[in-house]
């Protein structure tokens, strides 16, 4: 749910193979405040804290990150969280634009970002903690639905 807000980014962005122009990139980087928008109307707890992971996720530890340019502790402990989990999930996928990297490149550029996009003390427990965290993250996606489960099973 912390890319929620992409629903309102047009496809020819959000799927293109090459790199982003500064103009698409700054539509790109409009998905977590619209994520915080669409899901911070519920009254229902945990849509609340997902509103507040869509708007914190791309938030960097040194304060560089979007939307509000957050550093360290003021970024709240569930986008620190989430921002670390994303990026070593993103990096273990194919994309439009490259092919996954290994489980094992993905969490060296993890730790090559420790203590400046992403949190220290974040990072040493996904660390710490990756042979559990990757067997759920492939049993996971190996157990994900596709469309066309979906619609055979309607």
């Amino acid at each position: 749910m912390h890319d929620i807000g992409k629903i309102g980014t047009p496809d020819h962005v959000l799927k293109k193979a090459g790199p982003l122009t500064d103009e698409e990139r700054a539509v790109m980087k409009q998905h977590p405040e619209m994520g915080a928008k669409i899901l911070s109307s519920s009254r229902v707890p945990v849509f609340r804290l997902a509103a507040e992971v869509a708007l914190t996720h791309h938030e960097r530890f040194d304060g560089t990150g979007y939307p509000k340019g957050l550093s360290g502790e003021a970024i709240p402990l569930c986008g620190r969280i989430t921002a670390v989990a994303d990026f070593y999930d993103a990096l273990t996928m194919d994309r439009v634009y490259r092919p996954a990297f290994s489980a094992e490149k993905a969490l060296e550029m993890l730790v090559e970002l420790r203590g400046t996009a992403f949190d220290p003390v974040v990072v040493d427990a996904f660390v710490d903690n990756i042979a559990t965290l990757d067997a759920l993250r492939l049993q996971i996606t190996r157990d994900r639905p596709t469309f066309s489960d979906l619609i055979d099973a309607a």
